[in-house]
């Protein structure tokens, strides 16, 4: 499926007056009178949102085709790294290996270092974040009135990979995982293969597994940052203490990634911690953030609906379900701050950090992101991981004259927790997955692996060796 720069660009922006304004304004918000105001119809040329990689790409594609345009203004409470992303850009460049300075993520394949060159070289970016929409409508009025420098430059077509699918079971699909960016490389992987194709409510297409269910288990210090996101560990610090800061449905954004701190930080949160430390064991950790007002308008309804604690053997465990989410744009924010989060509670209540769980009703993936996960996952999507010591035991399995024989034990080897023996190795392995679904998916897949071995030795009589 192609579209034309045109076709796609102009209905992302709000037009002021594109044969004449020299400026184009940039933000968390496409609506002028939250950016700038008043609006000085003639210097203005266009008005752009910039909370994604894909915003971002769009707006650079909107500059190219209208050169007139010779002065960038990113201004607004930014929430989002992308502003970050774009003041690095204009700074310096792409790197040698075509990112974003500063381990900011690629950006299209057609926007090489040249082409960006050529941009930045004649337009100035103006970073007023920060300033109140009178402050930047007066410094707008301030600017020189520069001439074109370059011509129009419009690419054709813009190509959106088709997507092969495979048959799945449209519902439920649990994920586990490490860390957040495994996990998120693990989301990309699941909707990417199996989401179910829809129509956006804008126009564009978008790929949705319907309840993920993604569990993390977290060590007891919080990992590096995951090179492979569009934004680093100075960026994610800063939004963390942004979205604790400012509410950002003031920008016409839902408040899904700060929601829980915004809304419910010294009301619902700090309720929560207190019943926690009145008693480890209560099962009132709850913070509830979505209610029958916040649905009369589902478009600005908060992504994330709750958020439950529960310490289990001095351990704080986190569960968060979303109504829906943006698998590559808003997810990993959100986790990530989400796990900030938990740990920074487990260190209030004085116990260690378990796992998170995220329930997710709608995981999607619009395809404007389609391109730029494929090449993520291509470029760090590794598989299969190194086998993990699975928490229920360790399995033995043998050859006990004629019957597939298998047993579970700790990790000691000292106690059996379960023998059992059945004449076919497959009806064995299907047992084992049946009745024991809290194994690791790696503990699962090894399971079928050595009953499949033992299968080949017992119908060759040949001797089996567990590997």
């Amino acid at each position: 499926m192609h579209h034309s720069w045109q076709s796609e660009f102009l209905p992302k922006l709000e037009v002021v007056n594109l044969t004449g304004g020299d400026v184009a304004v940039c933000g968390p918000s496409s609506r002028p009178n939250q950016l700038v105001s008043p609006i000085d119809e003639d210097r203005i040329g266009f008005v752009a949102p910039l909370r994604s990689r894909a915003d971002l790409e769009w707006l650079l594609r909107g500059l190219a085709l209208h050169p007139q345009i010779r002065h960038l203004v990113l201004c607004g409470d930014d929430l989002d790294p992308t502003g970050e992303a774009l003041v690095a850009l204009w700074e310096k460049g792409l790197d040698e290996d075509g990112r974003i300075a500063g381990g900011r993520g690629f950006l299209a394949s057609e926007m090489d270092a040249e082409w960006v060159a050529a941009l930045r070289g004649s337009i100035a970016l103006c970073d007023w974040r920060g300033r109140t929409p009178t402050g930047v409508a007066s410094a707008i009025a301030e600017l020189s009135s520069l001439a074109p420098e370059l011509d129009a430059r419009s690419e054709a077509e813009v190509a959106i990979p088709e997507r092969t699918t495979f048959l799945s079971r449209k519902t439920t699909f649990p994920i586990f995982s490490t860390d957040v960016g495994d996990g998120w490389l693990q989301l990309l992987n699941l909707v990417m293969r199996i989401g179910t194709e829809k129509q956006s409510g804008v126009g564009g297409r978008l790929a949705e597994a319907l309840n993920a269910i993604v569990t993390i288990e977290f060590s007891d210090k919080a990992s590096e940052l995951s090179p492979f996101f569009d934004f680093n560990g100075d960026d994610f610090d800063c939004y963390y203490q942004r979205s604790n800061s400012q509410p950002s449905s003031e920008q016409g954004r839902p408040g899904g990634h700060s929601r829980l701190q915004e809304q419910a930080g010294v009301d619902q949160l700090e309720a929560a911690i207190d019943r926690l430390k009145q008693s480890l064991d209560t099962d009132s950790g709850s913070v509830i953030l979505l209610d029958a007002n916040d649905m009369s308008t589902p478009s600005e309804a908060p992504a994330l609906v709750s958020a439950t604690f529960n310490v289990v053997e001095q351990k704080l465990y986190g569960s968060f379900v979303f109504r829906s989410t943006d698998i590559y744009s808003d997810w990993p924010l959100a986790a990530l701050s989400l796990e900030r989060l938990q740990r920074e509670m487990a260190e209030r209540l004085g116990v260690g950090v378990g796992s998170a769980t995220f329930i997710i009703h709608s995981a999607h993936l619009f395809d404007r992101d389609w391109e730029r996960s494929l090449r993520v996952l291509k470029g760090s999507f590794k598989r299969p991981l190194p086998l993990q010591v699975d928490p229920s035991g360790i399995f033995l399995f043998g050859n006990d004259g004629g019957e597939a024989r298998a047993m579970l034990l700790d990790h000691d080897a000292s106690t059996i927790f379960w023998e059992d023996a059945f004449s076919d190795p497959e009806d064995l392995s299907w047992y084992i997955i049946d009745v024991m679904p809290w194994l690791l998916p790696q503990h699962v897949r090894y399971v079928g692996q050595e009953c499949a071995s033992l299968m080949r030795a017992m119908r060759e009589s040949e001797c089996y060796v567990q590997g």
